[in-house]
């Protein structure tokens, strides 16, 4: 994709930022203003998309929303939030930092208080996605227990205490059965049912 930032964009944008620093520190605001408005005018504008590429990537990484009736919802959730954001001056804050502050470190901190935001919304979604992913094996006598997967994004949790997800091809079957959380609640209430009347 074209908006897609790269690890050099950081860079890039750090360089940018310096090059704004010292024409403001160094050439008189009037010719800023004049002989050398167009090249001033490209050089933020050059700021302002390198950016917006490393602020949407960072955004964006690691999400993932169905277009389903819930994706919509967490949808209009996080567009609220950020409008909410940008009402409360969060825009301003990012150009006070790029274009007056020329700091790169201040930029990329706003970004991630948005982001952490972002991932607050997030996770009671992705949450919604966790299962069981039974293969075949699983229904053997002494097969392995289902792993606990998640279906939004494709990973299989390999690190209980770390928390830790990971894609692992190796470990799907096309013979597998999905349980998902809902599934689950409704086994565990029949079973409760079945324990209590056999115990009544």
């Amino acid at each position: 994709m074209e908006n897609e930032s790269n690890p050099n964009d950081e860079e890039k944008l750090k360089a940018l930022l310096e090059t704004l620093r010292k024409n403001d520190e160094n050439v008189p605001k009037e010719l800023l203003q004049t002989k050398y408005k167009k090249p001033y005018r490209e050089l933020k504008g050059s700021i302002k998309e390198v950016a917006d590429r490393i602020s949407g990537h960072r955004l964006r990484e690691g999400i993932v929303i169905k277009a389903d009736e819930a994706g919509q919802v967490l949808m209009k959730q996080i567009q609220t939030m950020l409008d909410d954001k940008r009402n409360a001056g969060a825009g301003k804050e990012l150009g006070r930092a790029l274009y007056k502050e020329y700091s790169l470190e201040k930029f990329l901190q706003t970004v991630e208080e948005i982001r952490v935001e972002i991932w607050n919304l997030w996770i009671p979604y992705w949450q919604q996605h966790c299962c069981l992913y039974a293969a075949p094996e699983c229904f053997e006598e002494n097969g392995p227990p289902p792993k606990i997967y998640n279906d939004l994004t494709g990973e299989f949790l390999v690190d209980q205490e770390r928390n830790i997800w990971e894609k692992k091809p190796e470990w799907e079957s096309e013979q597998r059965m999905i349980i998902t959380a809902g599934a689950c609640h409704i086994l565990a209430e029949g079973l409760k049912n079945k324990e209590e009347q056999n115990n009544g």
